[in-house]
């Protein structure tokens, strides 16, 4: 089972992927890729030299509005986005039972905007 770009979308991402690790059929995998937490979000900040700045918001769980250097047409200024840090991230997948196996942040810019992780129902 794989979700994309789930965690910035929805309510409760714990629920998500309780009821995700529910369905595995058994010795199934988890793969979830989307936001990576630390360097996306409300908190984010782009430079122009593609660096990031990351600001205090980034332990605060929830709903966002619009921060001021999200771009002026994009959808996360329109529709806000829901932040996780990420040890509530990962603390979902472990919530739900669920073994970690691998995590990825499989893009090559330096500050990655992307995390991938595959988790099993079985060691």
């Amino acid at each position: 089972m794989v979700t994309f770009w789930l965690s910035t979308d929805v309510d409760d991402f714990t629920a998500v992927v309780s009821e995700a690790a529910r369905v595995l059929r058994p010795g199934g995998t988890l793969v979830y890729y989307g936001a990576h937490p630390c360097f996306t979000g409300p908190h984010s900040e782009d430079l122009p030299d593609g660096g990031r700045v990351i600001h205090p918001t980034y332990r605060t769980s929830g709903w966002h509005r619009a921060a001021p250097w999200w771009r002026e047409n994009g959808i996360r200024r329109r529709l806000g986005m829901r932040h996780m840090p990420l040890s509530e991230l990962l603390g979902a997948f472990l919530a739900a039972g669920l073994v970690i196996t691998d995590v990825l942040e499989p893009s090559s810019d330096p500050v990655p905007r992307t995390l991938a992780i595959r988790a099993s129902d079985i060691p």
